[in-house]
């Protein structure tokens, strides 16, 4: 059998009809709340970002990094070409003036340096044996400038002897003719012999002269032998750290003369080589203040040297230190620097716009024209630039208001009125 429904009240249509308004009066509120929150945002917030001109100080700095360089360092060379005996040094060591870093064996140049002490020792008894025949020869030939006055003096008695002679009638003139003749034949022996002497002076002492050359050529090769020898140890040629040792030094290695096995640096006094971006360096010069972060440790500086040239888009600089470092530094530390390009006290600054990348140069900005409402362009002059501030040097004023971004769509408008902003 079908049944038959019965009508619903009126109470039950009744409290559909309540549910029904409530759900959309409560739906009402909800959309009243939101469009006013919608808007109040839009009011608060609009869309576009302006900038305000102000007064402040600016710090124009650049960064940049690279290593703790000592500013003496010395390259350990061998003066003394021989084989790898032992290798007593690893880069890192501290070691002092004098202390031995490798050892190199060298037979050859052992057994000339033995030769050169035995030409040494013939030289030295040559050099004797030349003085002895030239002290022997200038006494011979004072014995014969001697025997020489003798016979003049001799010769010259008879010749006086022989003028009284003449005088008194006894001896003829031939006679005396005779005597003086052997007067004047042993008064040039004597001025030969007296000759001879000076030339034999002379001449003995190129030969004595000759024969100490020889000496001392024999004394410096010698010397420089041993010299070699001694090199065979290679030492360090001041206190410091090892800092490098080339990699193949094997025991038994041959090294050549003048090969540069290493190098050492002096721990006391040190500067930093910074490497920073080519485009930064045209405002880096000698003399400006750095700061030097080693090991966290902040330490002030001076730029003292500027690399002229460009390698692979950046530029080394020096910086020196106007302070004691911290004991823990050492060679080729990882280190960052700030350098200080320009201070500016009470300037007219503005936070930096889309599209203002470089200092020094006039851009096209879009200023607030308050009285109008509208953007209007202004060519304005920007100075040094410093992370997201700029430096305005000319074409504003303070408390005027710029656009920071301009909207695509009104990028070539000379001047658009804020509503457009958002079109």
């Amino acid at each position: 059998m079908f049944e038959i429904p019965e009508d619903r009240s009126h109470s039950q249509t009744f409290k559909v009809v309540i549910i029904v308004l409530a759900i959309v009066a409560i739906l009402t509120l909800l959309i009243t709340i939101f469009t006013e929150q919608a808007f109040s945002k839009s009011v608060s917030n609009p869309s576009y970002i302006t900038g305000v001109v102000s007064r402040s100080a600016l710090t124009v700095a650049i960064s940049g990094y690279g290593k703790l360089v000592p500013k003496t360092q010395r390259g350990i060379n061998t003066i003394s070409s021989g084989h790898i005996v032992e290798v007593l040094q690893q880069p890192g060591n501290v070691v002092s003036k004098g202390e031995v870093i490798l050892l190199l064996n060298n037979p050859k140049l052992q057994r000339a340096m033995e030769t050169s002490e035995l030409a040494l020792l013939e030289e030295q008894s040559n050099l004797q044996l030349v003085k002895a025949e030239s002290r022997q020869a200038l006494e011979d030939q004072l014995g014969m400038i001697r025997l020489a006055k003798v016979r003049l003096a001799l010769a010259q008695a008879e010749l006086t002897a022989h003028e009284k002679l003449k005088e008194n009638q006894v001896i003829s003139t031939l006679d005396l003719h005779k005597a003086k003749v052997a007067w004047e034949k042993e008064d040039a022996v004597l001025q030969m012999e007296s000759s001879r002497l000076i030339t034999l002076k002379q001449t003995r002492k190129s030969i004595d002269e000759s024969a100490m050359y020889r000496l001392e050529k024999a004394k410096k090769q010698r010397e420089l032998l041993v010299s070699e020898v001694e090199q065979l140890s290679i030492t360090a040629s001041m206190d410091g750290m090892l800092t490098e040792l080339a990699d193949d030094l094997d025991i038994g290695r041959y090294l050549d003369e003048g090969q540069v096995v290493g190098m050492i640096a002096d721990l006391s006094s040190y500067y930093a080589r910074i490497n920073i971006t080519a485009s930064d360096a045209e405002f880096v010069a000698p003399g400006l203040l750095a700061t030097v972060s080693i090991k966290g440790v902040d330490m002030p500086g001076l730029v003292s040297r500027v690399e002229p040239t460009v390698t692979n888009g950046s530029v080394e600089i020096d910086i020196s230190f106007t302070g004691s470092l911290p004991a823990s530094v050492r060679p080729n530390i990882d280190v960052n620097a700030v350098i200080e390009v320009a201070s500016h006290q009470d300037a007219l600054v503005i936070e930096r716009p889309v599209g203002v990348i470089r200092g020094h140069r006039d851009y096209s900005l879009f200023v607030l024209n308050e009285a109008r409402q509208q953007f209007e362009t202004r060519h304005v002059s920007i100075g040094d630039i410093s992370g997201d501030k700029a430096l305005v040097v000319k074409g504003l004023a303070q408390n005027e208001q710029i656009l920071l971004q301009v909207p695509s769509h009104l990028a070539s408008r000379q001047q658009f009125s804020i509503g457009e902003i958002d079109e």
